[in-house]
């Protein structure tokens, strides 16, 4: 039995580029934990500009979950571009989104939403439990967090990467509005945002397992990445994050 999506209690936002081999997996998974839920909910999945079937396959489970929009990128722009369309058209009253190859499950949720009722705008999870992540990859994620901390944070966070975050629709207004960041440093941006608008903040553990074929571009974790982290910082400076975009 499908539950009427109207009135929308949870907004689910899927960034996905090239994701037809996987996407089908998570969406499957997805509606069959959201149609044992009393709440309404949506699935919203943006289609970074993928150059396979990822946005006709997500449109292939509308029969199963009505309440499914797919918007699709013009041109591939980056997981930041594609979470900032997500998030701003999400309808629910609490907009999630998460990794399209479903690192953590979305079961994870049922922790998070008691916590934005309570009055935390941004509900982060830290990958506590982490299963199939390499040693190369340890050592980066650290490198890109200790770098994140040293120019961009103005608080301590624990996990800024970890792909799996819940606002209040109120904060993702605000926040999304204001990020510029196209690429994968859109967390740190958020975290930046959150802060400087004093956004209440909690973080979560939660179990993360490193998907089969998922790789590490090194140049852009040592060269693009802390580029794009200053950038935040001479955003910042010249009074870009003060209004909505």
């Amino acid at each position: 039995m499908m539950h009427d999506p109207t009135p929308c209690t949870l907004s689910v936002v899927i960034p996905a580029y090239n994701e037809e081999h996987r996407l089908s997996q998570t969406l499957r998974e997805c509606i069959t934990y959201l149609q044992r839920q009393e709440y309404g909910a949506e699935i919203v999945v943006v289609d970074d500009g993928s150059s396979d079937g990822t946005a006709e396959l997500a449109r292939s489970f509308f029969a199963s979950w009505p309440a499914l929009t797919v918007l699709v990128q013009p041109r591939n722009q980056g997981k930041g571009a594609a979470l900032r369309r997500g998030c701003l058209a999400a309808a629910g009253q609490f907009v999630m989104f998460m990794d399209a190859d479903h690192s953590t499950k979305i079961e994870e949720i049922e922790e998070f939403l008691p916590l934005c009722r309570r009055g935390y705008g941004m509900v982060a999870g830290v990958r506590t439990f982490q299963q199939g992540e390499s040693r190369l990859r340890r050592i980066l994620g650290l490198g890109f967090l200790m770098f994140a901390h040293l120019f961009v944070f103005r608080k301590a966070v624990v996990d800024s990467q970890c792909g799996f975050k819940c606002f209040t629709r109120d904060t993702a207004q605000a926040i999304f509005s204001r990020s510029r960041t196209k690429g994968g440093t859109i967390d740190v941006e958020l975290f930046y945002l959150a802060h400087k608008l004093g956004v209440p903040l909690y973080f979560v553990p939660v179990h993360w397992k490193n998907a089969p074929g998922s790789t590490i571009r090194i140049w852009r974790c040592v060269v693009q990445d802390p580029l794009d982290m200053l950038r935040i910082r001479f955003r910042d400076i010249l009074g870009r994050y003060e209004r909505s975009k």
